[in-house]
């Protein structure tokens, strides 16, 4: 039987839930850093088309410009918590330090959010957007359609997966061969780690619109295809204590807007997550 009076401990370190705390698409997209202002535009010089031959009098045809400028808007967003002297008092770990890390992670991850916001407009379908179960084909026809479209390895290609299509990934031989790639993929905790294979960059991504649904959204994209625009501060930090009201808080702040330059840049692959695995 157990003793009536019992002593509690607790532990004076955070166990922290489960949350992205990086962005992994801000080095995938173009950026710009804005000094100050509401919009950033983006210069989108427009493609030249073919040669032409001398014309009938004589002159060589001048070719018009029909270059762009895309334009974001940029948006405020914060991650602010207070907590009083009291509760930092009796907490029973550090919640000064908790309340920053928290801060510091939602403003990672918004920067990953506003960028799929974006890739969420895309025009381009693969299948017509009817969700499709991957299959090393299907991925490679998905990557053809972007270079039907002129669109070149050395533009930068990224593949942004869900979760469960990832995994389908890595059923096939193609994706985890060091025949086919550089970086063996089952080493160690490498399994989640973004790669290099068939000349795109390949990411897993927790926060894709639908993942594990029968309608998960995927993005294969190239770097210029998307821009995003940023205070040249990115993430601005605010902590402190008030001693007249007595709490402290934290308060993380972000400028930033991202859009789609260039359509032909960006194809949404709608793939069915619930599908078995045989």
């Amino acid at each position: 039987m157990a003793y009536p009076i019992t002593k509690d401990q607790f532990v004076e370190e955070w166990v922290v839930a489960f949350q992205r705390g990086e962005t992994y698409l801000k080095e995938s997209v173009t950026t710009e850093e804005v000094l100050s202002g509401l919009t950033a535009k983006f210069a989108l010089q427009a493609a030249a088309g073919r040669m032409t031959s001398r014309g009938t009098n004589g002159l060589i045809p001048s070719r018009n410009r029909t270059d762009t400028q895309p334009t974001v808007t940029l948006e405020e967003k914060h991650s602010k918590e207070t907590r009083t002297g009291f509760d930092v008092f009796t907490a029973p770990a550090n919640v000064r330090e908790a309340m920053q890390n928290a801060g510091a992670n939602a403003a990672a991850r918004e920067i990953d959010y506003t960028i799929i916001d974006a890739l969420a407009t895309a025009t381009n379908q693969y299948n017509s957007g009817s969700a499709i179960t991957l299959t090393y084909g299907k991925t490679v026809d998905a990557l053809s359609e972007l270079f039907e479209a002129d669109v070149m390895v050395g533009n930068q290609i990224t593949c942004l997966w869900t979760p469960k299509a990832w995994a389908r990934l890595l059923t096939f031989q193609e994706f985890k061969s060091a025949d086919y790639v550089d970086e063996k993929v089952l080493v160690g905790m490498t399994l989640d780690r973004p790669k290099i294979w068939l000349g795109a960059k390949h990411i897993m991504h927790n926060g894709l619109p639908g993942k594990g649904t029968a309608t998960a959204s995927n993005f294969i994209f190239a770097k210029p295809a998307v821009g995003h625009a940023i205070a040249q501060d990115n993430i601005q930090v605010g902590v402190g204590y008030n001693d007249e009201d007595d709490y402290s808080f934290s308060r993380h702040t972000i400028f930033d807007g991202a859009t789609i330059l260039q359509q032909a840049g960006v194809i949404e692959v709608v793939t069915d997550d619930t599908a078995a695995f045989s």
